[in-house]
């Protein structure tokens, strides 16, 4: 044999050992990897969420609220004596209208005189909790609550109108009555704990982004079912604060999530004006409506245009 053919030989040999030896490293490498775990699905929220620390353990219950509107000229004593320096309307039983015959002075940032204030001059106001202040076109937002709050229901708000001088000038709510079922108090649900609301929110949802903080939760109840007979049924609901700024909403009992709500003030708000627009005069009962008024249609535009300018209003801020 030539030494030319034994030294390609020796070459081939050379190289045939070196890609044996290479992919016994690359196999063993893999091999290695294959026993690093991943991380779990609670790691992976820990590592990307804030604030997780400050929710609660505690497990907590709450009832299923079967409910349905409030009429107000069935406790006509009671609106009456309430509505002191007010002139106000009723529209279908189901929406009141008032408007403070002396502006009321506040201010929507002292939260706790706010719900003073509301307490004392707002029919039922204790049974109101503040959600917003929309400071462009004027305007307090909250939400009935039984026990906790009633989240973004048309049926359950009250939304009260300021001046350019901070002051209070009318008001228009609507409420919700707990059906009383054979005098038993109303079966406590077990909800999942708050953790669990988060983690559905970042995993089954993909509501949360890296780096969002937890600012706050708050249980509360959200629409479930409108029934037929213009009954409602409320499920307990965790609202979760992000970030100081944004709300999401998780059914507590069930754990999914509901649609953002961004267009329910001015959707509601229109909603209560459109009520103002009707033109049967037998839809309206009238309260402490001034004497002098020579007919009712005039106290009916007095309260609606101030709303229709705030709808406005609220409609030039959102386009901004």
């Amino acid at each position: 044999m030539q030494w030319g053919q034994i030294k390609a030989l020796f070459i081939i040999c050379f190289l045939v050992l070196n890609v044996f030896l290479i992919k016994q490293l690359v196999d063993r490498q893999e091999e290695e990897l294959s026993f690093i775990p991943e991380a779990s699905k609670e790691e992976e929220l820990e590592l990307n969420i804030n604030g997780l620390e400050s929710l609660s353990t505690e497990s907590f219950t709450a009832p299923l609220l079967y409910v349905e509107n409030f009429n107000y000229n069935e406790v006509e004593p009671a609106l009456s004596a309430t509505l002191v320096n007010q002139e106000a309307i009723v529209v279908n039983d189901f929406h009141l209208y008032s408007r403070f015959t002396a502006p009321i002075p506040i201010d929507p940032t002292d939260t706790e005189n706010l719900q003073t204030l509301v307490n004392e001059h707002v029919f039922r106001g204790q049974t109101y909790q503040f959600f917003d202040y929309l400071e462009g076109p004027g305007l307090l937002v909250f939400f009935q609550q039984y026990e906790y709050p009633i989240f973004y229901n048309p049926n359950a708000v009250l939304f009260i109108q300021l001046n350019d001088q901070m002051e209070m000038t009318q008001y228009t709510q609507t409420r919700l009555d707990q059906i009383e079922e054979d005098e038993e108090e109303p079966q406590e649900q077990t909800l999942i704990q708050q953790y669990d609301a988060v983690y559905r929110l970042y995993h089954n949802s993909s509501a949360l982004e890296t780096n969002d903080t937890i600012t706050d939760v708050q249980l509360g109840f959200h629409n479930l079912a409108s029934l037929p007979n213009g009954e409602q049924l409320l499920n307990p609901t965790w609202q979760i604060e992000v970030n100081e700024n944004e709300d999401y909403y998780v059914n507590a009992v069930e754990g999914h999530d509901y649609p953002r709500q961004t267009d329910f003030i001015a959707d509601t708000l229109e909603q209560l004006i459109d009520q103002l627009n009707m033109s049967s005069t037998r839809a309206f009962s009238y309260y402490n409506i001034d004497e002098d008024r020579e007919e009712d249609s005039e106290i009916i535009s007095v309260i609606r245009q101030p709303f229709v300018a705030l709808y406005q209003k609220l409609a030039e801020v959102e386009s901004e």
